[in-house]
């Protein structure tokens, strides 16, 4: 079943909320039932609320398929997920990610998307496989200890599984999105239509291969990256006889969850990113005058200029909060829990739209509305509200916050720095609304790429 207007499952969300307040409850097939949590209020209180802020729904660790174990961080609940956690932001400050000594590794990436973009001689093109490109090469230089080139036939079957296991353009993606732990049974099903399933079991065996081919060069002497370091922890833990949850089968769910959100949710922005630049062509300038006020023609943005850039930075909250790319995100009650004006039964499953947080009309003035300066004082210094939860709020806020934060403002400022962008076609009229998918992203576009 193929949806012909994919905006459908989020305006039917979004509808029932309307109709119904921020806590409404949609009975779905086979006695299935899913709380939808909208509005910043509840969204916030149901990220911080300690009887479902931090759980996912339950999944079978006997299940034979690795998809329906609830394994990783992202999937992943209690003391599996905690120790996952900890380690993993271990590991990634012993790399640098989120301390300033990381900057060049990200700029020297980014070197290369500005080398390719040039490339185009300011003809037009689609920017979403350049900077998916250049986003996911920086994650796996930290996870898998090596970058590929923008051509490389492994990297683009690795990128393009992971645009399909993030697609909702079928009934089984669907499904998933609300009945997750059922319809994954039903994907079990000989001849059940597979949609994005097969792609996540595909994306699964190439990275199988990237640690087998670790294990096989493996130095205890030369940690080269996340996995190394891994499989170093997992064989002094087994060797103590130490309980942990770290395990051949956990990692690889581990690095899967890596290499997709530390790729999908970061170009998404980008991608946002220039779209409004092209579509506010006013700002943009405002943008570029403000950076070379600051920087000069002569050297590219730091982020020691980050304090001396403060409508760049307006302007970088205004396209995550308008351009919010992460639309829901799964909650599970443990126990019977009071929440706001409801009593939520144990067991029950909670979807809570992050994207309506962004879009509260009670917290964002003219929330439709792409409007910098809201995040700008009288005295022209950016504020930041700490309504502004577009990386999640609660112990499980976004692991990889620092990291995208990092990438966004040296990304966005030296694109800025280097091109003007524009439309491709003088009266073209740009699709600002988001298409839904596990990651919200905008309706692909071309743009024309001047070198300034």
């Amino acid at each position: 079943m193929k949806i012909k207007n994919k905006s459908n499952i989020l305006e039917m969300i979004e509808s029932l909320s309307k109709q119904y307040g921020p806590v409404c409850c949609l009975s779905l097939p086979f006695g299935n039932k899913m709380i939808i949590v909208s509005g910043y209020e509840a969204v916030n209180e149901l990220l911080t609320c300690p009887g479902m802020g931090e759980d996912r729904p339950p999944f079978s660790q006997d299940n034979p398929d690795e998809l329906l174990k609830g394994l990783g961080i992202i999937m992943s609940s209690g003391e599996q997920w905690k120790e996952h956690r900890k380690f993993s932001l271990t590991v990634l400050r012993g790399f640098g990610v989120g301390k300033r000594s990381f900057e060049d590794q990200i700029a020297t990436e980014i070197a290369y998307l500005m080398k390719e973009i040039e490339s185009t001689q300011g003809q037009p093109f689609e920017p979403t496989r350049l900077l998916c490109n250049a986003v996911s090469n920086v994650i796996c230089a930290v996870v898998f200890g090596k970058r590929f080139e923008y051509d490389d036939p492994e990297f683009k079957h690795l990128l393009h599984w992971l645009e399909r296991t993030l697609a909702l353009d079928d009934l089984v993606n669907i499904l998933y999105l609300l009945m997750p732990t059922f319809s994954l049974y039903l994907a079990r099903i000989p001849f059940f239509p597979q949609g994005n399933m097969s792609s996540w079991r595909s994306l699964r065996s190439k990275l199988q291969d990237i640690v087998d081919e670790h294990r096989r060069t493996f130095d205890n002497d030369n940690m080269r990256d996340y996995i190394d370091v891994y499989l170093s922890e997992m064989q002094k833990k087994n060797d103590q006889g130490t309980q942990t949850y770290l395990s051949d089968v956990e990692l690889r769910a581990v690095i899967q969850d890596f290499f997709v959100a530390g790729t999908e949710t970061t170009s998404t922005t980008l991608r946002f990113a220039l779209l409004y630049m092209i579509k506010f062509p006013d700002v943009q300038k405002r943008v570029q005058e403000e950076i070379d006020s600051v920087v000069g023609r002569d050297r590219l943005p730091r982020l020691s200029d980050k304090p001396d850039l403060p409508y760049t930075q307006a302007v970088i909250h205004e396209i995550q909060r308008f351009g919010s790319s992460v639309f829901s995100t799964l909650r599970y009650a443990k126990h019977d829990t009071e929440f706001l004006d409801f009593t939520i039964p144990k067991g029950s499953v909670m979807q809570n739209n992050l994207h309506s947080a962004t879009r509260d009309a009670s917290v964002w003035e003219e929330p439709d509305a792409f409007k910098p300066e809201r995040f700008l004082d009288d005295k022209g210094q950016v504020v930041k509200p700490s309504q502004h939860i577009v990386f999640g709020a609660g112990k499980r806020a976004c692991l990889g916050e620092q990291l995208a934060r990092m990438e966004i403002f040296i990304c966005y400022t030296h694109l800025m720095h280097r091109f003007s962008f524009k439309k491709a076609t003088e009266g073209e009229t740009l699709d600002l609304k988001p298409n839904p998918a596990f990651v919200l992203t905008p309706s692909p576009y071309n743009t024309c790429a001047i070198v300034r």
